[in-house]
């Protein structure tokens, strides 16, 4: 598995776990130092030229990373995923669905420039990431969910939590749902 966009690690600590084999993938020097030292094998790199072999990988994981990229990034990006993906494996991820991009944007207090708070630079719906997905993958699951966490909610955050789950059920987006997505390379 490689997990692009690592992160704290918890996805690679659970394979290892398995005793499965776990490769990571991230741009932060220090995200990597950190996983190195938790014996995960871990490269500093981007996805649009990553440090792997070609059909290296039965499944790649790239959760909370696509909304980042500029439009070169993102298709150099997906075709890098589908050179290391193994023919038949599987890219498991995961993007913001229908984020408003304006509501997030956020004004530095020293320079005066405005910028998404999370660095996004698009946004996904259903049919624009299958479009970008289908050229090199079979999209065999595109769902959006809604991950709310209520081990760290009080009863504030549960009610809002309660009622984004409700919204989504009743097709009302812009509730903070992920949309998840699951391809088979071609």
């Amino acid at each position: 598995m490689l997990n692009i966009g690592a992160g704290s690690g918890y996805l690679e600590e659970r394979v290892l776990a398995r005793g499965w084999e776990s490769h990571s993938l991230d741009p932060d020097d220090s995200t990597v130092k950190r996983l190195v030292a938790k014996g995960v094998s871990a490269r500093v790199g981007r996805i649009e030229k990553m440090p792997f072999a070609d059909d290296m990988f039965d499944v790649v994981v790239v959760s909370e990373v696509l909304e980042h990229l500029s439009e070169e990034e993102l298709s150099t990006g997906l075709s890098e995923i589908g050179r290391v993906l193994k023919r038949g494996g599987t890219v498991l991820g995961t993007v913001p669905h229908r984020e408003n991009l304006s509501e997030q944007m956020v004004v530095c207090p020293h320079c005066g420039q405005v910028f998404h708070r999370w660095g996004h630079q698009r946004s996904f719906d259903e049919e624009s990431l299958a479009s970008r997905l289908s050229p090199l993958f079979r999209v065999e699951l595109l769902k959006s969910k809604y991950f709310g966490s209520w081990k760290r909610l009080d009863w504030k955050g549960k009610l809002r939590a309660i009622a984004k789950w409700v919204l989504l059920a009743m097709q009302v987006h812009g509730c903070d749902e992920t949309l998840v997505f699951l391809g088979k390379k071609i």
